[in-house]
């Protein structure tokens, strides 16, 4: 691979997780010039938006691209399309989500794509598990690590960590 940078994405699903999370991080192991390098720990979690619905399942997983940002939303919206994803109602139901947290330190707000994710700050389903795994990644807007920003969180969705799932190390700790 040439220079990669290294990317986060949130994972969610509430249609049958425990089969459709499974298959999104093997074609995430798949993507090309990409390696998944950290899986956080699942996290059971209640709706966000539409509340009339199953809860979530989420998680944040690490890779090592050298995708460019715009080619790694057109593989994980393709990792969507595979696992049915249908976006009928915005925050509805839904078999697979998978959202772009951090690319490297760029910052993107373009119509489709906006890096950091509006909601990293403020969703702890989304910070929570990305602090787990890398604590220490900068947030390019803010410049500092990501684990001194949880006064920023304002919906507190999870639940319960699921015992057995994800559970890796940080980034760059000693196992």
């Amino acid at each position: 691979m040439s220079q990669h940078t290294l990317a986060f994405i949130a994972i969610g699903s509430n249609i049958t997780p425990f089969e459709q999370i499974p298959q999104a991080l093997d074609w995430l192991r798949h993507l090309p010039e990409s390696s998944l390098f950290v899986e956080s720990s699942w996290y059971r979690t209640l709706p966000w938006g539409m509340v009339e619905q199953p809860d979530f399942v989420n998680l944040v997983v690490g890779l090592k691209t050298c995708l460019s940002p715009h080619s790694l939303l057109g593989e994980t919206r393709m990792i969507e399309s595979r696992l049915q994803r249908v976006r009928r109602e915005k925050n509805g139901p839904r078999t697979i989500d998978l959202d772009i947290l951090l690319f490297g330190d760029r910052v993107l707000a373009e119509p489709d794509l906006h890096i950091p994710h509006p909601g990293l700050l403020v969703r702890d389903f989304m910070l929570i598990p990305l602090i787990e795994v890398a604590p220490d990644a900068v947030h390019p807007v803010r410049g500092r690590p990501v684990r001194t920003l949880t006064g920023q969180i304002r919906h507190r969705q999870i639940l319960e960590r699921l015992p057995g799932r994800g559970e890796s190390a940080p980034f760059g700790s000693n196992p």
